[in-house]
């Protein structure tokens, strides 16, 4: 498979790819942060198949980031229950960074295998509704963005790992070995796992369409 490194600069190549494209294409509808924030949300899309990696780095960078990013996305929310003091914020943000970086990357490390089905597009597609979901405050283009950044840095990420699981002949032909088709699939050896990202999914799709009224 890619390395780490690898995938963090495929994600952000197609991070500015998408970026740029969409400057071109829809002027005007995000402004410099935005097109930034979709380019960084791209780069992050690109390694989180990787959350179940043996070596654990992709984990332990996305759990120190998200300990910050999360609870800050949780602000306003907290506001309407406590004033916002600086004893507050010391308690409310230490305290979050130990349930995301140690109990919940913790329980991620026991309960996933590597290539099992975090390496499926299904997964993929699931993280890019949370993203939409996340980003919605911000409007209805900068949701779509997001969705779509995270999404194509997944995407990226195992066309890149299949690609890499080819062994080439001397003819320059690609061939399959052991590791075809345990990237960019649709479902995981493990029956519950599968289970439980596709019923993430129809529910986060249902919520979804229903809010955009799609269908409804």
């Amino acid at each position: 498979m890619s390395s780490f490194d690898a995938h963090v600069r495929g994600g952000l190549v197609t991070g500015v790819i998408l970026s740029g494209g969409h400057f071109l294409l829809f002027p005007g509808y995000l402004d410099k942060i935005q097109l930034a924030a979709v380019c960084l949300l791209c780069t992050v899309g690109g390694i989180l198949p990787d959350l179940d990696s043996d070596t654990g780095k992709p984990l332990a960078i996305l759990s120190a980031v998200l300990s910050l990013i999360a609870p800050a996305f949780m602000l306003r929310f907290m506001e309407q229950y406590h004033p916002l003091t600086p004893e507050f914020l010391i308690c409310y943000f230490v305290l979050a960074y130990g349930v995301i970086h140690y109990i919940v990357s913790g329980l991620v490390k026991k309960i996933t295998v590597h290539r099992g089905i975090f390496h499926s597009i299904p997964f993929v597609m699931l993280c890019g509704i949370f993203a939409y979901f996340l980003f919605s405050p911000s409007g209805q283009h900068m949701a779509t963005a997001a969705g779509v950044a995270v999404f194509a840095g997944g995407i990226t990420h195992l066309v890149m790992d299949e690609i890499h699981s080819l062994s080439w002949s001397s003819g320059g032909l690609p061939r399959p070995n052991n590791y075809t088709g345990t990237a960019l699939k649709f479902w995981a050896p493990s029956l519950f796992s599968t289970l439980i990202v596709y019923s993430l999914l129809i529910a986060a799709a249902f919520y979804l369409f229903k809010i955009n009224q799609f269908f409804f």
